[in-house]
């Protein structure tokens, strides 16, 4: 089950909708992309130099016991999915 977050997120052009997944490999997960250096993966000062680019990977965020178990914390916590799947950017002069 696929929940597209386009009528929550503004989102210029360049960016995808953000897509969070409830799948069942053996178990139930919440699976959504996050941002590289919002989870600690890349360094931001290094971004900020551009010596390292912040990239999108797909992270299973919770397992529940159940589907419902699962839609019950995204519910919950769709607001932080938000923000970690936002990309880290620098501003340019």
């Amino acid at each position: 089950m696929m929940i597209t977050m386009e009528d929550r997120v503004k989102h210029n052009l360049k960016t995808k909708p953000l897509e969070i997944a409830i799948v069942n490999n053996w178990r139930w997960e919440v699976v959504a992309p996050v941002s590289s250096v919002r989870i600690g993966e890349t360094d931001k000062e290094l971004v900020k130099r551009k010596q390292a680019v912040d990239y999108l990977r797909l992270v299973t965020i919770f397992v529940g016991k159940s589907e419902q178990e699962c839609k019950r914390w995204l519910d919950r916590n769709r607001h932080i999915l938000v923000k970690l799947g936002i990309p880290y950017e620098v501003g340019s002069l």
